[in-house]
C-alpha cells in the first residue's frame, strides 16, 4: 500500500501527465505476472501481444521485470512524465541521455522491440482514451478543485485529507510537502502501480476508467459482429451506445456520432444509467456518459 500525506500547497500544484514510457512498463508487468490467463479486461490485449511478440524477447523482457538489474529500467521506473515528451521515442531519447554512454543499450533496445509490437499499433486509439480522462479529470479539478478530482479516482485510491492511498506491491509511507504531485491515468494499473518519489516530485499511476476500451481496439473482431448478441439482449440502439460509451462523451457527442435523434440517446441513456452499466457526472455545464464496470463486462462476454 502507498500512503501518501499531501500538504496543501502539494495539493494545489496536482497535474496530470500521459507517459507511453508508463504504459509499456505497466503492460510489460502485467505480462509478467500473468504468464497464463489474465484478468478482464485484457484478455483481448494479450492474446493479440502474445501472437505478436517472439516467446524469447517476451522471455528475455520477463526475466529483466524479475532481475531488476537493468540500469535502464531502474531509470525508467523513476522517470517522471514531461509533457514536454509526450512519445514514446521523446521518452526513450531522454531516458538513454539520462543512462549515458549507451549504458544498457541492449535493455532501451528490447523495450523499444517491445514497444513497437505491443503497444504501438493500438497507441493512437489508447492515446485517445487517456486523454479524454485527462480531460475529463481536469475539468473535475479546474471546476470542484483538486480534493473533489481525487475523491473520484478509480482503482481503489482512495483520499481521506491529507492522506492519499492506493494499492501497490511495496507498502511505502511518503510525505508530499512542498513538491509537485503528478497523476498518470493508465490502462494497466488495475494491475500494476508505477510510482516514483524524489524531494522534489512524487509521480504515481492510476486506473483510467476507460481500462475497458483494451476490449475493442486489441481485436480483430468487428465492432459489430454479424450475429449481434448484445443487440439480441438490450436492443440494437442500445448496444451502439453502450460501444460508443467507452470513453466519455455527452449525449449530443453520443448522437452525432451514431445519427440517432439526441431525445432517442437521452432516453436509451436514462434506462442505461438506471441500470447501471452506465454512470454520468455534471462537469460545469455539461453531462458525461461512460460504461460502468458492468458495461464493460457485458461487451467482454457478449462481444466474444
Amino acid at each position: 500500500m502507498i500512503r501518501l500525506d499531501v500538504d496543501d500547497e502539494s495539493l494545489r500544484s496536482i497535474r496530470l501527465a500521459l507517459s507511453p514510457l508508463w504504459e509499456t512498463l505497466g503492460s510489460l508487468a502485467l505480462l509478467a505476472r500473468y504468464r497464463g490467463a489474465v484478468p478482464t479486461p485484457y484478455t483481448g490485449w494479450v492474446r493479440q501481444t502474445r501472437r505478436a511478440v517472439p516467446p524469447k524477447l517476451m522471455d528475455t523482457l520477463v526475466h529483466l521485470v524479475h532481475r531488476r538489474e537493468s540500469p535502464f529500467l531502474r531509470h525508467a521506473h523513476s522517470y517522471v512524465p514531461d509533457p514536454a515528451r509526450a512519445s514514446f521515442q521523446e521518452e526513450l531519447g531522454f531516458l538513454r541521455g539520462r543512462c549515458g554512454d549507451g549504458a544498457d543499450e541492449r535493455a532501451a533496445a528490447l523495450i523499444e522491440d517491445y514497444w513497437n509490437r505491443a503497444l504501438h499499433p493500438y497507441w493512437a486509439a489508447i492515446r485517445a482514451a487517456l486523454e479524454e480522462e485527462v480531460l475529463f479529470r481536469g475539468r473535475t479539478l479546474a471546476v470542484n478543485g483538486p480534493e473533489a478530482m481525487l475523491a473520484e479516482l478509480e482503482g481503489r485510491v482512495l483520499w481521506q485529507r491529507p492522506r492519499l492511498t492506493a494499492p501497490y506491491h511495496l507498502d511505502l509511507t511518503r510525505g508530499v510537502q512542498r513538491s509537485k504531485l503528478v497523476l498518470v491515468p493508465s490502462m494497466f494499473s488495475a494491475v500494476t502501480r508505477v510510482f516514483t518519489s524524489t524531494a522534489d516530485v512524487t509521480a504515481m499511476s492510476y486506473q483510467a476508467r476507460a481500462t475497458g476500451f483494451l476490449h475493442s481496439v486489441a481485436t480483430d473482431r468487428p465492432a459489430e459482429p454479424d450475429t449481434d448478441r448484445l443487440a439480441l439482449l438490450i436492443g440494437g440502439g442500445r448496444a451502439k451506445i453502450i460501444r460508443a460509451l467507452q470513453v466519455p462523451k455527452t449525449t449530443t457527442v453520443v448522437a452525432q456520432s451514431l445519427g440517432l435523434a439526441k431525445s432517442t440517446v437521452s432516453q436509451h441513456l436514462g434506462v442505461l444509467t438506471e441500470a447501471g452499466v452506465v454512470w454520468r457526472q455534471r462537469l460545469g455545464g455539461q453531462v458525461f456518459y461512460q460504461l460502468d464496470r458492468s458495461g464493460f463486462a457485458l461487451l467482454e462476454q457478449l462481444d466474444d
